[in-house]
């Protein structure tokens, strides 16, 4: 019997806020230099707060990620590089699942934290992945990740695609956190 132990990488991005009717003018240029669509999806992620330390004070996440409402990944975040570098980079361990792991972090004394739900369509174009998503209560975002984990490709693509907005070294559960934060005390 196989396992998969999950697997282990450095995650480089950016991510930029963008005004929501730009995302079609941005999809276009995609194609046009040959981006490969390769799909749209309804992702849930539940980042998880641990019994014994403060994730976000160490900056560190557990996320659990469904998709079109199925259980697809557990995520270990490790804490970001150099936080004011636009470009994100950090250790990143993926586990795949196909059972729902929620009781099991239940039982084990986890609680869900902070909930991000966003609709979000993927494009492949050389060593770069975009999500152009469309984020409940936050807006619209591009992000760009590195497969290779060279941030020159990143600074070529934002170039190459004339993509602008504000640049976002928050992540979106940090944002959801701070908008819940300011409602609970409204």
């Amino acid at each position: 019997m196989a396992f998969n132990l999950g697997s282990k990488n450095l995650e480089i991005e950016i991510k930029i806020k963008i005004d929501c009717n730009k995302i079609e003018t941005i999809e276009n240029n995609l194609k046009k230099f040959n981006a490969k669509f390769s799909g749209e999806r309804e992702e849930l992620d539940l980042y998880l707060n641990h019994p014994c330390k403060d994730m976000k004070e160490n900056d560190e996440a557990i996320r659990i990620r469904y998709v079109n409402g199925k259980p697809e990944t557990i995520t270990y975040k490790s804490k970001r590089g150099d936080k004011n570098n636009p470009i994100k980079s950090r250790e990143e361990i993926i586990v795949e699942t196909k059972e729902d792991p929620m009781p099991l972090f239940s039982k084990l004394g986890f609680s869900v934290g902070v909930k991000v739900k966003k609709k979000r369509r993927y494009y492949d174009l050389d060593n770069l992945e975009f999500s152009l998503d469309f984020v409940d209560n936050l807006g619209c975002f591009i992000e760009i990740e590195s497969k290779n984990a060279k941030e020159e490709d990143i600074i070529e693509a934002l170039n190459k695609f004339n993509i602008k907005g504000e640049i976002i070294t928050k992540t979106y559960a940090d944002m959801v956190s701070e908008i819940e934060s300011f409602h609970n005390k409204s």
